[in-house]
């Protein structure tokens, strides 16, 4: 089977808060973008926030060593049964569109990462590092986390591509497996519009 490969394919790039630009917010300061994520001075803020990684458009991942894979296919179908006729009277109404959701559930495994694409992250910056596992979990929470709903995405699985947003991410482990992050990414097909302006 071929890799399961995610796509950045457009972001919120507003001036001075988009998604090319590491940013941080630690309490009772604020947000910030300057000095690239450089500690406050006052030991008593503390970080909230704060992201390392950038994830440009047209960046990608791939995820290699999946477990499973959910194609979700709904064509929601209503229907009017008609009082006294049999089931093959139903009249069955087609109001409501069609919806994809994909999952994915793999294992979050240290992997050498580099910017030819022989890695999990595929970055256009090649000064960055993911590589560990928690550098990748880092990613995940504070990078990859959609900002807007102009964040788009494309998920490309044997053959099938679709546009669309990641609506949610689980990272998890267990006392049984106290070192091993299990992940799901649920992603939903459409066309990713922009919110008021």
């Amino acid at each position: 089977m071929s890799d399961i490969v995610i796509t950045k394919k457009s972001g919120d790039n507003s001036c001075g808060s988009g998604d090319s630009i590491l940013q941080y917010m630690h309490f009772p300061s604020g947000n910030s973008t300057s000095g690239a994520c450089t500690p406050p001075a006052c030991p008593t803020n503390l970080y909230t926030w704060k992201q390392i990684f950038l994830f440009d458009d047209c960046d990608s991942f791939a995820i290699r060593n999946f477990e499973s894979i959910d194609f979700e296919l709904c064509s929601p179908v209503g229907d009017f049964p008609i009082p006294e006729l049999r089931d093959t009277c139903n009249i069955l109404v087609k109001a409501e569109g069609n919806r994809l959701v994909v999952s994915v559930a793999w294992t979050v495994v240290c992997e050498k990462v580099d910017c030819c694409g022989t890695g999990t992250i595929v970055t256009s910056c090649p000064a960055q590092t993911v590589e560990t596992v928690q550098q990748q979990i880092d990613f995940f929470i504070n990078t990859l986390q959609t900002n807007s709903i102009e964040d788009a995405y494309t998920i490309s699985i044997d053959g099938i591509t679709r546009f669309g947003a990641v609506r949610k991410l689980s990272l998890s482990k267990s006392a049984s497996t106290p070192i091993t992050y299990n992940a799901r990414l649920e992603f939903i097909a459409g066309n990713v519009v922009a919110g008021e302006s």
